[in-house]
Parts: structure tokens; sequence; C-alpha cells
């Protein structure tokens, strides 16, 4: 279902997952393995992910940004009642809602912001809810999260084939 429309970018909401949707996802992985970034593959954990959570009660929405047909972007919304209870311990899960597996295949383009900012927040207001809570694994996504919210906690993680430790923020985004 389309939601928003602007210049050649078609924004869309998805309520049935696909696995073509997470597109951008695979791209960004596969440039870290070109580039040895590191070992942690967000497609596979992705995917994994939303197929736990098809077969759960927890609700989820896929959005993409599309243009001329190609996905050039996806998020993943699900139900505020799945995130870390230690994280919400001060929200009302019912009013927020986690922010999951943010990709944009052409980066620094402005697409992210305009595409949180003016579609994904209105969009989640309107519905009655609050806050959006995101956990990041990207340090060069931390500053643009801080932009809309504030740190909530940092924290590292081991890489998939524990060969590095991920520096890792959580963030809550008000919906104003």
């Amino acid at each position: 279902m389309k939601i928003a429309f602007k210049e050649d970018f078609s924004y869309q909401l998805h309520t049935q997952f696909e696995e073509s949707l997470y597109h951008p996802i695979k791209v960004y992985v596969d440039w870290k393995r070109q580039n040895q970034w590191d070992d942690y593959d967000e497609y596979t954990h992705s995917l994994d992910f939303i197929n736990q959570t098809i077969d759960s009660e927890i609700w989820y929405h896929i959005h993409t940004v599309e243009k001329q047909q190609e996905i050039k972007g996806v998020l993943t919304i699900i139900d505020g009642h799945s995130a870390d209870a230690d994280l919400l311990k001060d929200f009302v899960p019912a009013e927020t809602i986690c922010l999951k597996y943010f990709h944009i295949v052409d980066k620094g383009a402005g697409i992210g912001r305009y595409w949180l900012e003016s579609v994904i927040m209105p969009y989640y207001r309107e519905r009655g809810f609050k806050n959006i809570l995101v956990s990041s694994s990207h340090p060069l996504s931390f500053k643009f999260y801080c932009k809309f919210g504030s740190e909530l906690k940092a924290f590292t993680k081991p890489s998939d084939n524990k060969l590095f430790e991920r520096a890792c923020k959580s963030f809550l985004i008000p919906i104003v």
C-alpha cells in the first residue's frame, strides 16, 4: 500500500513479508563482505527475525522506499511489546514501536531523514504511538538517530564469528 510519494520516490507499507523486500539489507551485507567491514550478517539475522515474528503474536510492518519500482530502502516497525523491557521501563510499550533493519541503498542523499521524519513518524503518530525505540550497531548511524531523539544505552555485542566486538546504542525517538 502506498502511503506517500515525493518526486520519484514512492513510500510503501507491506503487511506481508516477501524476502525481496529486504534487498537493501542484502546489498549492505555484500558491501561489508567486499570491504571486510565485519562478519555480522544482518540479512540472515533479519530473515530469521521476521520469520520468528510471523509465527508469533507480534505485529510488524515492512516499509519500503522505491524508485522506478526498484526497492531503494527498507525498514521494519514492530510492536513495542517485543522490545527490551529494561529499555522501556519508563515508557508504555503500547505507545512505543520499535524500528529495526533500516537500510537505504543510496546513502547520504537525505532519503532516510525525509522518510523517518515526514513519512514514518506522522504515519505512526496518527495511530496513537508516541515513541520509536531503535537499537543500532552501526556507529555511522548513531549521529543520525541523535538528531531525532536521545541515547538510552550503549553496549557491545560480538559479531557472528566472535571476531569483532560491535559498538551498539539504543535510542528513544519521540514521535512529534
